[in-house]
């Protein structure tokens, strides 16, 4: 059995010819199709109503990412560097050429891990880092090439659902699917530079060849994390100027020979066993992310800060405050069905990226603070939180056995006075829960006032408008309000 698939035929001189209607590389040319041709009206309702809500979240993503200490450097590294003053940048001052411009915009928004992400296709949730790099993206482009609301929502729905069809034929979709946001970059980048399906195709080889992701960034607390969006961002614009420039690509980026899918098929197969399937309603149902992050650290983490903030309501209706002082230890466990990973490393480093990715961290916040908010995740801010700071490096990660079929987690408060405190919560149901109205716009606003150098009018305004975004004739009225004069 080969190593890799043998490859597909594109040319007669290939011996393995595959036939059927999707048969590369036909299967690309019919999503580049797709892309281009996708446009506001033949969108549903929820495809609409879940874009508004996501726009609204990574608003308050750019505000909210745009405090981490560690990050600063980077803007001063890029007007350093200079260039023609072309596109915005948000929750900063002043313009950049497009390229430096999308990727500072992208790295701001993932700076705290606090945006959207899964795609939910043919019933399959797919781990997906997709909308904090496009959202932001879209926003820096619409800037720059006139740009309806409609024209603005139907881009980056079109890009994401091309890239959600080809990730869901991975045959190993997270972390691989890292490797999928400079192809979602360059699909939405290639809407904005109105590029033909046949250029479209070439700008995705150049995205899928050059492909980054964060390696191993979250298991050593590295900053590649968000880095990599905005190098996928930056990818993105430099496929479509290849592409617009002349340059010439793969016949298929993706499931060709030595495509970026295909070099992973390793069980004899020309294709993956799903790529046929992913074809399903191609142009009648378009997929987006859909589930939101509830606290900085990703969507893992929701669990643990829930336990914690649910401890924290225990203590305060028994006791009426809570002083921790008064506890001896705090054990944050999860069900023995789920898989060690970075979350459930201890929280040592006392910095911002560690907290962001451990379980602890997140339970212990919330139980102090009842939530995981921005200010309380950076650097600074812990390395002056004593109490946190020490509940959190003397915790403990452990596993229990909970109901069959169900993943949880649960976390035990023992106080010095041998009173026990507990509570547990469904780990997957928390991470794909859709959120209400109240809670996007505390979270909205948590990172609006943490950001806090515009006035509460532009707050109010932003939420206005992305609330009705479609009915905009520019985008222009919306991105001039997340810019510092």
């Amino acid at each position: 059995m080969p190593e890799y698939a043998p490859p597909v035929g594109i040319d007669a001189a290939c011996p393995n010819q595959l036939e059927g209607p999707y048969a590369p590389p036909r299967g690309i040319d019919l999503l580049c199709e797709n892309l281009v041709s996708t446009t506001y009206d033949k969108l549903s309702a929820d495809n609409i109503r879940i874009f508004k809500d996501r726009l609204l979240d990574m608003t308050g993503c750019l505000f909210g990412g745009a405090i981490v200490p560690e990050d600063q450097f980077l803007a001063d590294l890029l007007r350093r560097w200079g260039g023609i003053e072309e596109a915005p940048l948000f929750a900063r001052a002043g313009r950049l050429p497009m390229p430096s411009a999308v990727m500072l915009n992208s790295i701001t928004a993932r700076a705290n891990d606090f945006g959207n992400m899964f795609f939910h296709v043919l019933g399959d949730r797919i781990a997906s880092h997709c909308g904090e790099t496009l959202i932001p993206m879209g926003l820096t482009l619409a800037d720059v090439y006139p740009t309806s609301g409609e024209a603005f929502i139907a881009n980056n729905i079109a890009a994401e659902d091309l890239t959600a069809r080809i990730l869901y034929t991975l045959p190993m979709r997270w972390p691989t699917d890292m490797l999928m946001v400079s192809s979602a970059a360059a699909a939405l980048a290639s809407r904005y530079y109105r590029l033909d399906a046949a250029k479209t195709k070439v700008a995705l080889t150049y995205a899928a060849t050059n492909a980054t992701d964060p390696g191993n960034s979250y298991y050593d607390y590295c900053q590649e994390f968000k880095y990599h969006n905005g190098a996928s961002a930056q990818m993105g614009i430099m496929a479509c100027e290849l592409a617009r420039g002349g340059w010439q690509g793969f016949a298929d980026p993706y499931f060709g020979h030595w495509a970026l899918v295909t070099m992973q098929v390793k069980d004899g197969s020309p294709l993956p066993a799903l790529y046929e399937k992913a074809f399903e309603g191609l142009g009648q149902v378009w997929y987006t992310e859909e589930s939101f992050k509830r606290g900085p650290g990703g969507i893992p983490t929701t669990a643990a800060a829930k336990c914690g903030a649910g401890v924290r309501a225990r203590i305060l209706d028994d006791r009426g405050e809570l002083r921790p002082a008064d506890i001896r230890r705090v054990r944050v466990f999860r069900s023995s069905n789920m898989r060690f990973n970075y979350y459930a490393n201890p929280f040592s480093r006392r910095n911002h990226t560690n907290a962001l990715f451990s379980y602890q961290f997140a339970a212990c916040c919330a139980l102090l603070h009842g939530a995981v908010k921005v200010g309380l995740v950076q650097t600074p801010a812990i390395q002056a939180d004593t109490s946190l700071v020490e509940l959190a490096e003397n915790s403990s990660m452990e596993v229990f056995d909970c109901e069959a079929g169900k993943s949880m987690m649960k976390v035990v408060v023992e106080m010095k006075d041998g009173a026990v405190y507990e509570d547990i919560q469904d780990y997957g149901g928390s991470m794909h829960d859709y959120p209400s109205r109240e809670f996007l716009l505390q979270k909205f606003w948590g990172q609006f006032n943490a950001f806090g150098k515009l006035p509460r009018s532009v707050g109010e305004k932003i939420v206005e408008l992305a609330g009705k975004i479609e009915t905009l004739s520019d985008m222009r009225e919306y991105t001039q309000l997340l810019t510092l004069s």
